[in-house]
């Protein structure tokens, strides 16, 4: 059985992981983003309403946003642990023609 026409995508995964880690990342750091929109809001007029409904939106949003970083945690644990797993073969798969072909140093 031949197997040359296999082509894993080993850039596009790489880049999928950077993508992943860079959301994680950007959900990180919204905490501290929706601290200072609520600051920045004050209270125009002297009422406090439009800052309130900011934060009821955040917290709700954080809550959202913990869940889906957990669920992003996991995915990228297994794009990862997929394309090591591509490499470990393709590095096997590589040695064990070398010995075959006779070239194993």
């Amino acid at each position: 059985m031949a197997y040359d026409d296999i082509d894993i995508p080993m850039r596009s995964m790489s880049d999928l992981e950077r993508a992943i880690k860079d959301t994680i990342a950007e959900f990180e750091a919204a905490t501290g983003n929706s601290e200072a929109l609520e600051s920045a809001i004050g209270s125009p007029l002297g009422r406090g309403t439009l800052r309130a409904e900011a934060q009821r939106f955040e917290e709700a949003w954080d809550d959202k946003r913990k869940t889906l970083q957990e669920h992003l945690a996991d995915l990228l644990e297994r794009v990862s642990g997929t394309r090591e797993a591509w490499q470990d073969l393709d590095r096997e798969l590589a040695t064990a023609s070398e010995v075959q072909d006779g070239n194993d140093g």
